[in-house]
């Protein structure tokens, strides 16, 4: 009988050690930076990913966060996700393990972001693709989810939204544990020419341990 129990893994904030900064070909890159508050990123029109490698792949049952926007996107919730409109001013990204991996031409064509998000993968294993757990703009868009029309790579799900303080609590649990990779954080607002900044403050990993029952 396989019993499985929930250990958390906190996420370190404060530090940029162990963080990668990646940026996207002709857009402007975010103003990043980690201190006492935690991850705070200042997006000027700007996008860029945030990732977050592990040691080791894990299997992730859960993920809670914490953090706190200043400011706001430039689009109505109706047009959110949108082509023109796909911005979020947060997305937390599993990157999960799979069989999928980037031939010799693939390679050579691909930008540098997707090129590290390959190389991700543990040794002799590939990549599934990203599922991400996006904060929105009203409460109508929660349980909102999609495979994301740019890529067969991105499955994303609406969450939950800021409160009217700009408040962000997400917390999620899901039904089969996910062997992830990395965390990919993302927080865009070039599509809509949006300004504001998003601290993260808090993220944790629930994971799965897997012992016998007695």
């Amino acid at each position: 009988m396989i019993r499985l129990a929930a250990l958390l893994l906190a996420i370190p904030l404060t530090s940029a050690t162990g963080w990668e900064v990646l940026t996207y070909r002709k857009i402007p890159a975010h103003a990043v930076r980690f201190d006492a508050g935690g991850l705070r990123i200042d997006v000027d029109r700007s996008a860029a990913p945030i990732v977050y490698p592990l040691a080791t792949a894990r299997h992730v049952r859960g993920l809670r966060a914490h953090g706190r926007l200043e400011g706001q996107l430039r689009t109505t919730a109706a047009q959110q996700g949108q082509p023109g409109f796909d911005d979020y001013v947060l997305r937390v990204g599993l990157v999960e393990v799979g069989t999928r991996s980037l031939g010799w031409m693939e390679r050579r064509m691909s930008p540098a972001w997707l090129r590290r998000l390959f190389d991700l993968a543990p040794p002799d294993l590939g990549i599934a693709g990203i599922r991400f757990f996006n904060v929105g703009l009203a409460p109508q868009q929660v349980g909102q989810s999609r495979q994301h029309p740019a890529s067969d790579l991105i499955v994303e799900r609406v969450v939950t939204v800021p409160d009217l303080q700009g408040r962000i609590v997400l917390s999620v649990d899901v039904d089969v544990p996910v062997h992830t990779a990395a965390v990919w954080i993302s927080a865009d607002g070039d599509d809509t020419a949006s300004r504001f900044t998003l601290t993260l403050e808090r993220l944790e990993l629930l994971l799965v341990e897997q012992g016998s029952a007695k």
